[in-house]
């Protein structure tokens, strides 16, 4: 079941950036939520993005910088969303990417970073909101990769693309994932990822330009999860 409060409560789509984040936003939007927050590192991006969905969609939106490898720094940027839009949570989207290093030229702060981002902020940040999300009937949705699955072809793109920090770092959300499913649908709020699969069109791994899985078309896929809340993980395409 989704949400009941849609047009009052807040989503927040962490990780903000111009693919499949971007669709996700514009998806929520159109779904009828009036409130939109965008979570990301520069204020002078924010600030565009969040004035054209102002203007496309007629609804709230605003830009908050913040280091999202920053837990405590999360948790207190949810706090002025809440202030700053007037609301609560229902929806958050979690879309952080970390920085691929080999396993064997890896360092410590890198890898300590991607886990930040993948799964210590996002658990914090489930702390701060889990109140507003029940009350929301609310949804929690991940972003996720095939590198974090556990099959020889993953691992060996890991080593092959010298994205051990990634696959790593992905593979640990995965888990934070399911167990936060499990420890949240008890109070009515939903848990899942969307594990893409191929190449999204248009980012900065698409630099041939012949990638063809679009950010509207993954951005569908969370609409579609969040809709049916029948999963925990799902693909795409």
């Amino acid at each position: 079941m989704a949400p009941t409060t849609k047009t009052d409560s807040i989503v927040v789509i962490a990780g903000y950036g111009p693919g499949i984040s971007a669709s996700v936003a514009r998806k929520f939007a159109s779904l009828g939520y009036s409130k939109i927050a965008l979570l990301s590192r520069t204020q002078t991006k924010l600030d565009a993005a969040a004035a054209e969905l102002v203007a496309t969609h007629k609804i709230t939106a605003k830009g908050f910088a913040v280091d999202l490898a920053d837990p405590p720094a999360v948790q207190s940027v949810l706090a002025a969303v809440r202030d700053d839009l007037a609301g609560t949570i229902g929806v958050l989207f979690w879309n952080p990417f970390g920085q691929g290093q080999g396993i064997f030229d890896l360092t410590a702060e890198t890898l300590n970073n991607n886990i930040a981002l993948s799964v210590t902020s996002l658990v914090l940040a489930v702390q701060k909101i889990a109140d507003d999300l029940a009350a929301n009937n609310g949804a929690i949705l991940v972003t996720g990769g095939s590198l974090s699955l556990e099959n020889d072809g993953s691992a060996q793109l890991a080593v092959d693309w010298n994205v051990a920090t990634l696959a790593i770092s992905k593979a640990a959300q995965r888990k934070a994932v399911h167990v936060l499913h499990f420890a949240l649908k008890g109070k009515g709020i939903f848990v899942g990822e969307v594990t893409v699969h191929e190449i999204v069109k248009g980012t900065d791994f698409d630099a041939a330009g012949t990638a063809t899985l679009t950010p509207e078309s993954v951005a569908d896929k969370f609409s579609e999860l969040e809709s049916k809340r029948n999963a925990v993980f799902v693909s795409v395409p």
